[in-house]
């Protein structure tokens, strides 16, 4: 059997998206190589990171300790997302009102930072989605689709948190967080090509023991968070239902690790979300790879 065309698509999540970086690592060390990726929010971080071929560890050492890093390379802090209104903002008052925050620190910080900006200079095709506001409707950046915006303004377009973050311009048009729309776009990856889509999802809900203490005692943020999550897993586990109907020759990996209660801006919990992450990925990958889901994938040398 021929080695299938794989693709890696990555849900939102914020700090917990960090968990995608475990599941690229089980991949990695199943010899296991998605060549697509596609992603909204922290998805689309990591497709535009990891898709250009930054090595996994260079990713991960952006959140280890400062005394334990080793390598140069892109690092996240909250500092980075948190830009303040520019003088064209402060007087358009009712702009100015529709978040807390803007996306151009994060923009600035990404152009300098990824090896390329252009989405047609990248070793693999990367999809990165938002939601066009006034069009009430999903927005594609990428290989096929939207391809001349710089891959640092999808991003920041992609991880405007309504609310949270003023709707990110490109142009005349203004975007929001590209999971409002949908909590996945695996058909990108199909329409792309891919055999088998690996889906990180990081919004699988807490479960509790009865005996345990109810999360509806855990404040409201913890109920507010239990409940998005309960809300964004079952459009995931409804959608790729309905892919695998539309497109039964295409294999879908669903990997939701248990990510717990961990907050969404709690990037000081990376490395338990990362081994969350591979823990779950691992188990379900090498399970797929025994039934021989990937053909006859070579094995990636991780020697160093």
């Amino acid at each position: 059997m021929a080695r299938p065309k794989i693709a890696f698509v990555g849900s939102g999540g914020a700090a917990r998206g960090i968990a995608h970086l475990g599941v690229l690592r089980a991949c990695e060390e199943l010899g296991i190589l998605p060549e697509i990726f596609v992603g909204a929010s922290a998805g689309a971080l990591i497709g535009a990171t990891y898709g250009q071929d930054i090595p996994l560890d260079v990713l991960l050492d952006g959140f280890r300790l400062p005394w334990r890093r080793r390598h140069q390379g892109p690092r996240l802090h909250v500092s980075t997302f948190l830009g303040g209104p520019t003088a064209r903002q402060v007087f358009d008052p009712g702009y100015l009102l529709s978040g807390l925050f803007n996306m151009d620190k994060l923009e600035q910080y990404l152009a300098r930072a990824l090896p390329s900006n252009n989405f047609r200079d990248l070793p693999h095709p990367v999809f990165v989605t938002a939601v066009d506001l006034d069009r009430a409707e999903r927005a594609v950046f990428g290989p096929g689709y939207n391809d001349r915006v710089p891959i640092s303004q999808a991003v920041a377009a992609s991880c405007c948190v309504p609310g949270l973050f003023r709707p990110y311009r490109i142009g005349d048009r203004y975007y929001v967080d590209g999971e409002v729309a949908r909590t996945l776009s695996a058909d990108l990856a199909v329409e792309a090509g891919a055999d088998v889509v690996i889906i990180s999802n990081i919004y699988r809900p807490e479960q509790r023991a009865e005996e345990e203490r109810s999360v509806a005692r855990a404040t409201v943020s913890g109920v507010l968070k239990q409940s998005l999550n309960i809300l964004l897993t079952e459009k995931e586990r409804r959608g790729v239902e309905l892919l695998s109907r539309l497109y039964p020759r295409v294999t879908f990996l669903d990997i939701a690790p248990d990510i717990g209660m961990f907050g969404y801006l709690n990037r000081y919990a990376a490395r338990s979300l990362v081994l969350r992450g591979y823990r779950t990925a691992l188990r379900v990958l090498a399970d797929a790879k025994k039934r021989g889901v990937f053909g006859d994938a070579p094995v990636k040398d991780l020697t160093p």
